[in-house]
């Protein structure tokens, strides 16, 4: 059961990650929404879309247009993709059933664990395209600026420390 919990919670911060992020880490923590009467934080709902932040727009200088076209670009992308999102959480689950069932065969498992990471490959490549676009509606100034913001709000929101190291890294 701890297992299926830890399965569901992961898939769901992938999808969520690969579905709403719409923009890569350095763009990720420029998305959340500036901070309210005093307040730390922002609404989880608006924090993907940093386009969209008044705060990110004004120090970017992002032109109405820019912010337009990127929305569309986004847009377009997460509704392409939602059903292929939808269709991962789903099979997701069902490799969670398969590893908790008695009666199930590791080429079972290894058939839906493929097929899940075939639609995981499919929303990486097409997250990484739209990228590419979002990125090419930005000057070469603006993108500059907006790693900057990036890098400013993962050391807020590490509190100072250091960034995590990876995997073999010491």
């Amino acid at each position: 059961m701890l297992m299926k919990r830890v399965l569901t919670v992961v898939l769901a911060g992938l999808t969520v990650a690969s579905m709403a992020a719409g923009a890569p880490q350095a763009q990720r923590a420029s998305q959340k929404e500036p901070p309210r009467d005093g307040q730390r934080g922002g609404s989880p709902v608006n924090r993907f879309k940093w386009w969209q932040d008044p705060r990110v727009v004004g120090d970017l200088r992002l032109a109405p247009e820019q912010s337009a076209r990127i929305d569309e670009i986004w847009e377009t992308w997460f509704k392409q993709n939602k059903l292929v999102a939808d269709d991962l959480m789903r099979r997701e689950e069902q490799i969670s059933n398969l590893i908790f069932g008695n009666d199930v065969t590791e080429a079972e498992v290894l058939k839906q664990a493929e097929q899940a990471e075939t639609l995981r490959a499919t929303l990486n490549k097409s997250r990484t395209l739209m990228l590419y676009r979002v990125r090419r509606v930005l000057s070469v100034d603006q993108r500059n600026k907006l790693a900057d913001i990036q890098k400013a709000q993962d050391r807020e929101r590490r509190g100072g420390r250091p960034p995590d190291k990876g995997p073999g890294e010491r």
